[in-house]
């Protein structure tokens, strides 16, 4: 493989996604990580369906599902018995899968477990993290980022100093990479509402997959979520008695013992062994005031830290990932726009506004005490059941925190022709059941090709856009003269049919599939039941649908937002 052209810092869920995006582009990457070896931890255990459909698309979700265990069923234990659990609880709404939606569950799945599979993918192609390797500083000098770079070899310090066409800082909360560029990272830490978070090998119980919670957080809770390996969990002990001083004084087993026996009431379960001393949690609810300075990128918890509630962050993270990359693969090989790479922040900045409020919200329901006496108020008084209960302590998952709905309808790159004036309202997490327009998520559909039954995902990739025309007579066929002018492997272009259509001689010219949509559901899906005119909607290589084109001016109009060559 050739130099480098991008230099990734930092090594965890967005810098591998973003990094293995880049590499399934044929785009070197160099991926550098200042800890010199990898750390086992939980972390972000939550993998939301939009973000396993994104590891579809980069061969990945298959491995991590198979790794994974199911959404955990809540167990809230009496404090009168704390033998006695009081109910249970799925926190995790269920939805049946539908041909548009493949992924509705969540599954739980140790950051350093989901990592390694990513690890393995940027391995298989030919490329590796750099352990040991810290970012210094970096400078920004016309057409490239000089990065000066420091590792330790033999027990001493080598700086090196490397040129690079572009930067994604992927570094963390402390970033290096953001605090070189100047960028202010504006919100607040958090004082109440500390977590003291550990994983450990807890005996004298079933895990099951299952999240044991006792006692509540106007005073002390002790929670313990089963990782699905072994006996090894996730302890969070919160609450204003929790005796934090001694944890973190002794930082021992002796003294977490003591302190979750005494908090859960749970004398017989027996912590065996510390695995991960992630130690004291305080909120830290930022965000950065831009996401780009020139050649630089700033992802993941590098633009953004929030709480834990709701299984966000390194979802989000991902998502920031997948926006980036395959802008940055067309700017490396000079296809894209000059507006194509602004867009990154254009997009994900409002999403991830509206990602803070919702965990922000989350957290206060599960941690602040004072909104957990209000919400106790309102059970005692309304006597609210078993499912009520566990939407209020925030531990509750619905379908918006899924992120199926998560939408750019307002960004600069993307066009609707159907609707004129575009968007007027931002509602970045959007809403079940929402029309499909330029900026949602692409919906996926069974298909059949050559007498063969696949589906879209499978044909959608990180690596190009695709193209879905639906019609079959001259004028659709008109529309393929707009993708016939730009540079080959950009696209691949799908001639929809249905049952007894038959296209004109004409519509055949540049399509690489004709796609058979025997049961309707593509039509269904991207909501073009009943169209009678040309239709062609254009699929972004991160599945984010960037236009729907009446006409072959409106896809040209598209392509001249994305492409330097439209």
């Amino acid at each position: 493989m050739s130099s480098p052209t991008v230099l990734v810092v930092g090594a965890g869920p967005s810098g591998l996604v973003l990094a293995l995006t880049l590499l399934k582009n044929g785009v070197p990457v160099r991926i550098i990580e200042k800890d010199a070896q990898y750390h086992r931890g939980e972390r972000g255990p939550g993998i939301m369906p939009r973000t396993l459909e994104i590891e579809h698309f980069l061969g990945v979700a298959d491995d991590v599902k198979k790794a994974a265990a199911r959404s955990p069923v809540f167990h809230v234990h009496d404090p009168k018995d704390p033998q006695k659990i009081l109910k249970s609880v799925v926190i995790s709404e269920q939805l049946d899968l539908t041909p548009a939606f493949p992924e509705m569950r969540p599954v739980m799945l140790g950051q350093w477990k989901h990592q390694a599979i990513l690890r393995t993918a940027i391995e298989a192609l030919g490329s590796k993290v750099e352990l040991g390797t810290a970012l210094v500083s970096l400078q920004q000098d016309g057409g490239k980022v000089v990065a000066q770079l420091a590792k330790s070899v033999d027990g001493k310090t080598v700086t090196e100093e490397a040129e690079f066409g572009y930067v994604v800082g992927a570094d963390g909360g402390h970033s290096t990479v953001r605090k070189s560029l100047g960028i202010n990272f504006v919100g607040e830490t958090r004082e109440g509402g500390v977590m003291f978070v550990v994983d450990c090998v807890v005996e004298g119980i079933d895990g099951n997959n299952d999240l044991y919670l006792w006692g509540d957080a106007t005073s002390a809770f002790a929670s313990i979520r089963h990782t699905g390996t072994g006996q090894e969990f996730q302890m969070i002990l919160s609450g204003p008695d929790v005796d934090y001083a001694t944890l973190k004084a002794e930082r021992s087993l002796e003294a977490l013992q003591k302190e979750f026996s005494r908090v859960s009431g749970r004398a017989d379960l027996v912590v065996t062994e510390i695995t991960n001393w992630q130690g004291e949690w305080r909120a830290n609810i930022r965000m950065a005031e831009k996401f780009q300075a020139s050649r630089a990128f700033i992802v993941g918890d590098a633009a953004h830290t929030h709480s834990p509630t709701g299984g966000q962050g390194m979802n989000s993270s991902i998502q920031d990932a997948f926006n980036l990359g395959w802008k940055l693969a067309l700017a490396v090989k000079g296809h894209a726009s000059p507006s194509l790479l602004s867009s990154y922040e254009v997009e994900r900045m409002p999403v991830i506004s509206a990602m803070l409020e919702i965990t922000t919200e989350l957290y206060d329901r599960a941690f602040n005490v004072d909104t957990q006496r209000k919400l106790a108020a309102a059970r005692a008084a309304e006597q609210a059941g078993a499912n009520a209960a566990a939407r209020e302590h925030g531990w509750f998952r619905g379908r918006k925190l899924y992120q199926l709905d998560v939408n750019y309808r307002w960004s600069t790159v993307v066009l609707d022709e159907r609707f004129v004036g575009g968007e007027s309202t931002r509602v970045a997490y959007g809403e079940p059941e929402q029309d499909v327009r330029a900026g949602d998520r692409a919906p996926d559909a069974p298909v059949c090709v050559g007498g063969k039954d696949t589906r879209l995902f499978d044909i959608f990739g990180p690596g190009h856009h695709t193209v879905l025309l639906f019609g079959v007579g001259e004028k659709e066929a008109a529309m393929l003269d707009a993708v016939r002018a730009l540079p080959s492997g950009l696209f691949k272009v799908l001639l929809v049919v249905t049952p007894g259509e038959t296209p004109a001689p004409t519509a055949y010219g540049g399509v690489d599939t004709v796609i058979e949509d025997n049961d309707g559901y593509a039509r269904k899906g991207y909501g073009l039941d009943g169209q009678t005119g040309p239709v062609a909607v254009a699929i972004r290589p991160d599945g984010m649908i960037g236009a729907f084109a009446t006409s072959s001016t409106g896809l040209k109009k598209y392509f001249s937002l994305v492409f330097t060559h439209a």
